[in-house]
């Protein structure tokens, strides 16, 4: 028999009405609530406000919902306000009950500007020491790498920065008179928008993006990400390799033994950095001083370091003749005898000059670069190159896929910051939660399933050989 249709008649009050017993018990909202610690931001942002006046509204709240807001990727402040009474689930873990009044959206961005960035690193750090006390980070092999995000502005009404510039020199002239201030020299020649100054652009495959690069360093074991740094999307990659591993060590207390990164990351100032601090390369690099003009590349010549010279194919030696000082650009330059080289069987090849036999530049730090290629036998390189594809690559797709990370909500690079720091502590906090439903730390894991795992490739092995001999 059919039922009769529902008629919603509005009650004055409900009885037996709980939020608690209608979020379901497996709601990753109610995992994360247990696991992952708001309060700390109380008497992080304590001293921010005053003793007199009204009250704010609970820090701990209003980070919560900055977190809501890139956990489940909504598009801005102002509509995450507004679906808020509409989802029980996000006022539970907010703290408020059904009949509450939610927070209006100009609450979070002014607690975001006032905060600073510091509060959301410590976020991140807190996070991350839990994955590291969870066994998800061993520091043995780390992946560099970094990816663009449009900014929240047209780039196709950019303009000379320089007009900017000398709006903002007036107006410091304005408020200082008792110094003079100074235009930034490396900004004047640029183009930029008013709606976001900080952005800038970046162009790469033929494609030109104005906006900013999120740099950031990955643990191998399970991709936790250990450090995120924001800079300007025309900052080249290799000027930020240090400071990320910098980061990871001051992030993680662990110094990693391998650096994974790719061709953009391989000049010698980074290879000369991990170097000193004995961290093993595993960065591929473009050619070094290979003579275009000869048929016979450089990378055929072989140096010899005891006695400081070039084999070439023939066997026959190039030795150093500017010993007092390098060439321009800090390179050695050798070259051999102009009678041995004509009476060889690959001088058309090999030779270009009349005057001189072959010649050939070795940059005073080149000991870096074949120290990078020796660290890791071409199996090793070739392994840890194909993990960096879905480690580091794997990790920014996953937050462009999921937590709208290629573009900015806000404008400015600190507040850019702001946003990788939430959506890589969202990341580390999945696959915390992740290692938690499947039975607590790595270690304990491992040693579990580890006996079980050989008692049945044993048996298997058995009767395998069982089968053979009959």
């Amino acid at each position: 028999m059919m039922g009769k249709p529902n008629k919603l008649e509005p009650k004055l009050f409900y009885h037996g009405v709980s939020l608690e017993r209608r979020i379901p018990k497996d709601h990753p909202l109610r995992r994360i609530k247990q696991l992952i610690d708001f309060t700390f931001v109380r008497t992080e942002v304590e001293c921010l406000y005053g003793k007199n006046g009204n009250e704010s509204i609970d820090p701990a709240a209003v980070l919560k919902l900055i977190f809501l807001l890139f956990y489940e990727n909504i598009k801005s402040e102002r509509a995450l306000a507004s679906q808020l009474p509409l989802r029980l689930d996000w006022l539970w873990f907010c703290d408020y009950d059904i009949d509450d009044v939610t927070p209006n959206h100009s609450v979070i961005s002014k607690a975001r500007s006032r905060w600073g960035v510091d509060v959301f690193a410590g976020f991140f750090e807190n996070v991350l020491n839990q994955c590291i006390e969870a066994g998800l980070v061993d520091g043995q092999t780390i992946h560099v790498d970094s990816s663009t995000i449009d900014a929240n502005a047209d780039k196709n009404r950019l303009r000379p920065k320089l007009k900017l510039l000398g709006r903002q020199f007036y107006q410091k002239l304005d408020e200082q008179t008792d110094k003079q201030p100074e235009l930034d020299a490396d900004r004047c020649g640029t183009k930029v928008t008013d709606v976001d100054p900080d952005a800038r652009l970046f162009t790469k495959d033929g494609k030109t993006t104005l906006g900013y690069k999120d740099h950031r360093v990955i643990d191998d074991s399970h991709g936790i990400i250990t450090a995120t740094i924001t800079k300007a999307a025309n900052i080249h990659d290799d000027k930020v390799f240090s400071e990320a591993i910098e980061e990871h060590i001051e992030n993680t207390g662990i110094k990693p033994d391998k650096a994974v990164a790719d061709k953009g990351y391989g000049y010698i100032e980074n290879y000369r950095y991990l170097y000193d601090k004995d961290i093993l390369s595993c960065i591929p690099h473009k050619n070094f001083d290979v003579n275009t003009k000869s048929k016979i590349s450089r990378a055929e010549f072989i140096y010899d370091s005891r006695n400081d010279c070039y084999i070439c194919p023939a066997g026959q030696k190039l030795y150093r003749y500017d010993l007092h000082r390098p060439q321009r650009g800090n390179s050695y330059r050798y070259r051999a005898k102009y009678q041995v080289c004509r009476q060889c069987q690959f001088v058309d090849k090999c030779v270009n000059s009349t005057r001189f036999g072959r010649q050939i530049a070795r940059n005073m730090d080149a000991k870096y670069i074949d120290w990078a290629d020796r660290c890791l036998s071409k199996h090793q390189r070739r392994r840890l190159l194909g993990r960096r594809k879905y480690r580091a690559e794997g990790s920014f797709a996953d937050a462009a896929n999921n937590h709208g990370y290629k573009r900015a909500r806000w404008r400015g690079r600190t507040k850019m910051q702001i946003q990788n720091l939430m959506i890589a502590a969202i990341q580390n906090i999945r696959k915390l939660l992740d290692r938690c439903c499947c039975g607590g730390r790595a270690g304990v894991s491992r040693r579990v399933l580890s006996p079980d795992f050989s008692l049945m490739f044993a048996r298997i092995c058995l009767r395998i050989g069982c089968l053979a001999v009959n």
